[in-house]
C-alpha cells in the first residue's frame, strides 16, 4: 500500500478550487514543463532558479487573488532558490 505524501506545493495547489487547478494547467501558467512541475510538487526535485520560483508565485497569487485567498511569499513555497 502507497503512502501518499502531499507536499506544501501540493496543497497551495490543491487549495485552488471552483474551478479546480490541474498540474497541467499551473506548468502552463508557471511556463514550465508538466514533468518539472510534478517534480516540484511531488518533493523529487527541491531547487529551481529564481526565475521559475517567482513564475510560481505570480501564478498561484494570481489564483489564489480571484479565489479571495490570501498571497503567499515565495519561502512558504519550500523550494530552494538558486
Amino acid at each position: 500500500m502507497a503512502v501518499e505524501v502531499k507536499t506544501i506545493l501540493r496543497q497551495f495547489r490543491e487549495e485552488l478550487i471552483h474551478p479546480k487547478v490541474s498540474q497541467e494547467a499551473m506548468a502552463r501558467k508557471v511556463g514550465i514543463s508538466l514533468q518539472w512541475y510534478r517534480q516540484l510538487e511531488s518533493g523529487q526535485q527541491q531547487t529551481t532558479s529564481w526565475s521559475t520560483g517567482n513564475a510560481m508565485l505570480k501564478a498561484f497569487n494570481t489564483e489564489r487573488e480571484a479565489r479571495g485567498l490570501t498571497a503567499l511569499t515565495l519561502e512558504q513555497f519550500g523550494l530552494t532558490i538558486v
